[in-house]
């Protein structure tokens, strides 16, 4: 391909440029990723496979610009056009941990927020720690990114190390760029509106009132805390879910609801979580942004009948999901609320999906690093990681401004206690 073409936003992606142009660099909206590949690691291989990569999926060549009414494009760049490589960069300590290297060798990434208008969000490091030890670091900006496309892009990046290290180019299957997807939503989003805004309509027309103070600041310092259920508990917790004829999230939004009830002694909240967006088989290979926020206020936290209340909250969630597919800032502006409205987004809960490892190609294996961000946006936000050793991980990360530290610790450990001690198919514990 020559020359750039001009693309359609998705909502998604309207939002994320949106809020990059408000508040600037947000740790949030910024993707740090770090794997440990183990092996026979052939950097030079690894080099063009990082640019196979970029190639294949045009939304990593993306730049986004406002200078064409009546709304923002993203211009996709030619391949070989975009200044996009692969960085070799030295390890000052290699005998640290490989998570305290990656967190070194991706520090300056939190501070280096990308000009979108200017620069593909997509930028790459590469250290050796020894001679079968190296790590692989990525950083990448929301509005090009999700969860889903992790395991996407560590795939294709696997597929292309295999056959770049046999001196080959990888033999895959073209993919659809993200635009096609933009362009299908935006014909879509007038029928969606007709069915799905009365649903909404109804669930956000009384939300609950503010957990959390108003924040002074874009965002601030990050405080974290998490428990770790082990595969016993793991699956005695997905047994039980399943004897409620619940799913994993509903149970989890029910349960944070009934731990922030206990701890910050509330009857209601409101809850944000969000679907994954990719509704069609035709997007599965898309990298991108498809995630849309739902929120959902549950009252009642303290009063009612657990049971009943967790098949209320299942219902509610089963109906939202099939209603996941209306962007949220179109709800925002039916209701007439601001789409960042921060008691909507006070908690946010999310049910992740397994990070990816494995096999990388060439006797090479490897596995995610976490590289924790050093501020938060988001008030409070809850998660449960799912491991593909198959235990699973109560996480919750706070501004520390709005949210001490004990009662973040709280909110974890209840939550936490609430789901082992959820009863199963042979009765309560």
């Amino acid at each position: 391909m020559t020359g750039t073409r001009d693309v359609r936003l998705s909502h998604a992606q309207q939002r994320f440029l949106w809020d990059e142009e408000m508040t600037p660099g947000q740790d949030d909206n910024n993707v740090v990723l770090a794997y440990l590949l183990t092996g026979p690691v052939d950097a030079a291989a690894l080099t063009a496979a990082f640019d196979d990569v970029v190639r294949r999926h045009d939304v990593l060549r993306s730049v986004y610009s406002w200078d064409v009414a009546p709304e923002p494009v993203q211009r996709v760049m030619a391949a070989g056009t975009t200044g996009i490589a692969l960085e070799r960069v030295s390890v000052a300590d290699p005998t640290l941990p490989p998570a305290e290297v990656a967190a070194r060798v991706c520090a300056d990434w939190w501070d280096s927020p990308f000009d979108l208008e200017r620069c593909p969000p997509f930028r790459g490091r590469l250290a050796e720690l020894s001679a079968d030890s190296w790590l692989l670091c990525l950083n990448l900006h929301h509005i090009a990114f999700d969860g889903q496309s992790e395991l996407l892009l560590a795939d294709d990046l696997a597929t292309a190390y295999a056959a770049r290290a046999l001196g080959k180019a990888p033999a895959w299957a073209d993919v659809p760029g993200y635009g096609e997807y933009a362009c299908w939503e935006a014909d879509r989003i007038p029928l969606w509106a007709e069915n799905d805004l009365p649903f909404w309509r109804h669930v956000l027309a009384d939300p609950a009132p503010a957990l959390l103070a108003v924040p002074e600041a874009g965002q601030g310092m990050r405080g974290e805390y998490e428990m770790t259920l082990d595969t016993q508990a793991t699956n005695r917790i997905r047994d039980a879910v399943r004897a409620r004829r619940s799913i994993v999230l509903s149970a989890l939004l029910h349960e944070t609801s009934a731990a922030v009830g206990d701890v910050f002694g509330v009857a209601d909240v409101n809850l944000t979580t969000v679907s994954s967006g990719r509704f069609e088989k035709a997007h599965a290979s898309i990298l991108g942004c498809f995630v849309n926020p739902l929120v959902l206020p549950l009252r009642g936290i303290r009063t009612a009948d657990s049971g009943e209340r967790l098949t209320e909250v299942n219902r509610l969630v089963l109906q939202a999901l099939r209603r996941a597919r209306l962007p949220f800032d179109l709800i925002a502006r039916d209701l007439g609320i601001q789409a960042a409205d921060s008691r909507l987004f006070d908690v946010m809960v999310a049910l992740q999906a397994p990070e990816p490892g494995g096999g990388f190609g060439a006797g090479v294996t490897y596995r995610p690093l976490r590289v924790p961000a050093p501020r938060a946006g988001f008030g409070l936000v809850v998660e449960l990681e799912q491991s593909l050793a198959g235990h699973w991980v109560v996480a919750g990360r706070w501004r520390e401004d709005l949210v001490d530290e004990p009662t973040g610790r709280k909110v974890v450990e209840s939550l936490a206690e609430r789901l082992l001690a959820l009863p199963g198919p042979e009765g309560p514990r």
